[in-house]
């Protein structure tokens, strides 16, 4: 029996019992997920291997030995790149698709993924483990801001939320003010959507005065939220803000935070995932392998998302795998005279400064042999706080960051700040937060 058979009767168990499902899945041992998803990868591969143009060469191509292969891991040098996938998708398909969803990501080409009606409310239902760990009841009261579009946030909502069994509205990405004002109403105590409109969500709030708490937050969306973000949501809301990791390739969720919020639960029923070329903390690049889609699998897709896996188990009881919030993008790791820096490193400059939004993006140019960073941030209250602001900025990098500042101090690099209208910096669905220009500018 392979794992999105196990997972499908769990997933109807649990819209019985939600409160035994979670039970169910603390005692469940470690050695059954793995020798299930073991098997489920090999019928996986073989699949792909006879079905789809793709995988049929290029496996052939390395001389890939497929009754060998017992895990990702022993296919050698072979993964599938989001080039190969935007370029050519209907070279992954193994059989006949019924439905696609699509997202721009941050490339600004769209990437799709195709799937049968089955297999995506299959990855709806699974949503029953979320209102399991949540303690959601049919008391509560729901409403997603999800977009549809082509893609799959709304789609994915509207199908899982009905299984929850309680009041619910999925209404796509409807005006923040909107919904404020319908929250009496409908007395709504969870609120899903993507962090910027949560963000923008409790600053209505926080303007107008908040109606009552909230029971719970569930946020989405590439890239994750910084830490100042989540502080100022749940301190307003007086509630968690759990966030889910997904994306268009998984076309589910590959993981979630429980309560605790410390790292994102792992979907092991129906993903391997691999951390590749990891340096000396952990952190390397997401390697997903999906193992209960027929219609178009995808084999040691590499995600280009920078992250490590948690080693201890988490108290919280669940037996899968965490996975750390993501560092940023692998064209988010920069090396420059302040060493390697990735979001993560500016989220510990930035994110406790007055007067400016959570929207920024750093970018990383060089004139006359001089690298300078330019911090691009969105003011509050215009521009007139600039050397407050620089001055808090530096202060930071010489706390946080010593070899930076040793390389500022000596003039090896530079700072620049340049305010942009709040609302502007963000184009499309995600916001690269570090972008290299070096290349560009000089040709």
């Amino acid at each position: 029996m392979n794992p999105s058979t196990i997972s499908a009767l769990l997933l109807r168990a649990g819209s019985v019992s939600p409160r035994i499902f979670a039970a169910y899945l603390r005692v469940l041992p470690r050695f059954a997920i793995e020798r299930f998803r073991r098997d489920a990868f090999r019928r996986t591969l073989r699949w792909a291997a006879q079905r789809s143009a793709y995988y049929h060469d290029r496996l052939g191509q390395l001389g890939v030995q497929l009754e060998n292969a017992r895990s990702p891991e022993d296919l050698g040098s072979f993964f599938v790149y989001p080039d190969e996938l935007r370029e050519t998708p209907e070279a992954f398909l193994c059989g006949k698709p019924d439905v696609a969803i699509e997202s721009s990501g941050t490339t600004g080409h769209a990437s799709r993924v195709f799937l049968s009606q089955r297999e995506l409310n299959y990855n709806a239902r699974q949503g029953i483990l979320l209102q399991a760990v949540y303690g959601i009841t049919n008391e509560d009261r729901v409403i997603s801001t999800f977009d549809y579009g082509f893609c799959l946030d709304g789609q994915l909502a509207q199908r899982s939320l009905p299984h929850w069994k309680c009041f619910t509205m999925c209404v796509g990405r409807a005006d923040p003010q909107e919904i404020y004002g319908r929250m009496n109403s409908y007395r709504f105590n969870v609120v899903m959507s993507g962090t910027p409109w949560l963000s923008r969500f409790t600053e209505v709030a926080e303007a107008e005065g908040r109606p009552f708490p909230l029971k719970l937050l569930v946020g989405g969306g590439g890239g994750g939220i910084l830490n100042g973000t989540r502080n100022k949501i749940e301190k307003f809301w007086d509630a968690p803000l759990c966030m889910t990791y997904g994306s268009t390739e998984a076309a589910s969720l590959l993981g979630f935070e429980c309560l605790r919020r410390d790292g994102y639960h792992l979907n092991e029923f129906d993903f391997f995932v691999e951390i590749l070329d990891a340096d000396e903390e952990g952190y390397g690049e997401v390697v997903m392998t999906t193992v209960s889609r027929s219609i178009m699998p995808l084999i040691r897709y590499r995600t280009k998302d920078v992250a490590r896996l948690m080693p201890d188990p988490c108290p919280c009881g669940l037996p899968f795998r965490r996975l750390s919030p993501l560092r940023g993008r692998l064209d988010e790791i920069v090396a420059s005279v302040w060493g390697n820096v990735h979001p993560d490193f500016f989220e510990k400059i930035l994110g406790s400064i007055p007067g400016i939004t959570d929207e920024w993006q750093v970018a990383l140019q060089e004139q006359g042999g001089k690298q300078t960073f330019e911090f691009r941030l969105e003011s509050e209250n215009g521009a007139s706080g600039k050397e407050e602001i620089e001055r808090i900025i530096l202060k930071a990098v010489e706390t946080e960051h010593p070899l930076a500042w040793q390389a500022y101090k000596q003039r090896l690099a530079d700072v620049r700040l340049v305010f942009h209208p709040k609302g502007t910096l963000r184009k499309g669905r995600k916001l690269l937060r570090l972008v290299d220009e070096r290349r560009s500018a000089n040709g």
